[in-house]
């Protein structure tokens, strides 16, 4: 069974760690119980097909996805979020509790409840659990400024030690998230890092060469494109500066959705048209087809985010572009050698590595060719089997 808040058909970072889980645990011959929220992100509203209805069961072959109900709006405030957070785990505990006994729980966190439910979950089932950690709670929360009451943050902060001590296995995505959470969980504690990464799906999306004209994209512009979450994390700000500062002949695309994006369009309407172009959400195949056939890619976080590894970095690699990387840390190291780097919240670097990808555009050619290698290096499927086979492990110790 797997709890996790987001799933398909919802465009987001934990969808696309959970499917190549699921995928690999059903190719071993699993079954597998998925309980997610109703898709509303990141638009804060729920899918008309959804609404009205406490719970949506999907069932196909050995996959059940119960889609449950939670309190959404597209007002983003620290009460709305933990309104969204709280319902979800509620529901998700009462739904989990009712289903048939499974072998294992795991539970892919943030937010924090998610993990609470998961465990409250396994108790009730009396079964081992995991808790997979894509990002650190309340860490990151309080960095990009969603939580910043002193008594939520301590609570927080218990429930984050707590859920380290009762796991059976914690899973994370990079190596300083592992040291975080050796720091805070019972000595002995069995953490592994399973890192995110691409797909083959994505390798063969970058065979493709789809033409601009039919993407109504500009034919007489270096064409910059960043695709994802149009949120907190990834120095949007910074890429609207550098824009700004590039002024005719170059097009920021910004495609997908999220808190900022009212912000960003106000922006773009204040600059010269076609220097700064925004697109909704979208496919990944559609996503993709327009960052192919942009010029250069664009992976931006936050400098006080350096123990993350932006997940889009893999994707983006996977379809051969040139890429541009503004981060510090964990994103940097990895990107090192096969993407152009430029500090972080520097929009005057930024523009500077856009200029030198318009100007030289061997180096260009040469950097699309290693972002393929890295990518080949960093597959989700890879680390699907290697889940497997810890749970396969956990479940059998236990008598699952």
């Amino acid at each position: 069974m797997i709890l996790t808040q987001h799933f398909v058909p919802e465009v987001t970072a934990a969808r696309f760690r959970m499917e190549p889980f699921v995928d690999a645990l059903l190719a071993s011959g699993h079954d597998v119980e998925i309980i997610c929220a109703v898709p509303n992100h990141p638009e804060g509203v729920i899918r008309p097909e959804f609404r009205g209805r406490k719970l949506v069961r999907k069932r196909s072959a050995r996959l059940a996805v119960d889609y449950v109900w939670v309190s959404v709006t597209p007002q983003k405030t620290t009460r709305t979020r933990l309104q969204f957070y709280g319902s979800y785990a509620a529901m998700a505990v009462a739904v989990g509790s009712a289903a048939a006994r499974p072998s294992i729980v795991l539970a892919s966190s943030p937010p924090l409840t998610v993990g609470l439910a998961g465990a409250l979950v396994a108790i009730r089932h009396r079964v081992p659990w995991v808790l997979d950690v894509r990002d650190l709670w309340p860490k990151a929360a309080v960095v990009l400024g969603e939580l910043n009451s002193a008594r939520t943050i301590a609570a927080t902060e218990r429930l984050e030690r707590w859920l380290y001590r009762r796991a059976d296995l914690i899973t994370t995505v990079t190596e300083p998230f592992r040291r975080h959470i050796d720091d805070r969980a019972p000595v002995g504690t069995q953490i592994e890092v399973l890192p995110n990464g691409t797909t083959h799906e994505w390798l063969e999306r970058g065979n493709r060469r789809p033409a601009r004209v039919d993407l109504g994209m500009p034919t007489d512009r270096f064409v910059w494109a960043y695709a994802g979450n149009l949120g907190l994390y990834h120095g949007l700000d910074t890429a609207m500066d550098a824009a700004d500062l590039l002024g005719d002949g170059f097009q920021l695309l910004l495609i997908g959705h999220g808190p900022l994006r009212d912000e960003l369009e106000r922006r773009a309407a204040a600059m010269p048209p076609g220097q700064v172009r925004l697109e909704g959400l979208m496919s990944p195949d559609d996503a993709a087809d327009r960052m192919i056939a942009a010029d250069a890619l664009l992976v931006a976080l936050r400098a006080s985010l350096d123990d993350v590894i932006s997940s889009k970095l893999f994707d983006y690699c996977a379809l051969g572009k040139p890429i541009v990387v503004a981060a510090a840390g964990e994103t940097r190291r990895v990107a090192d050698g096969a993407a152009l780097l430029a500090p972080p919240g520097d929009p005057e670097a930024m523009a500077a590595a856009i200029r030198e990808l318009r100007d030289d555009p061997g180096l260009g050619r040469v950097l699309g060719e290693r972002a393929r290698e890295l990518a080949h290096h960093y597959l989700r499927e890879t680390q699907a089997q290697r889940l497997v086979r810890e749970l396969e492990s956990l479940a059998s110790q236990s008598g699952g």
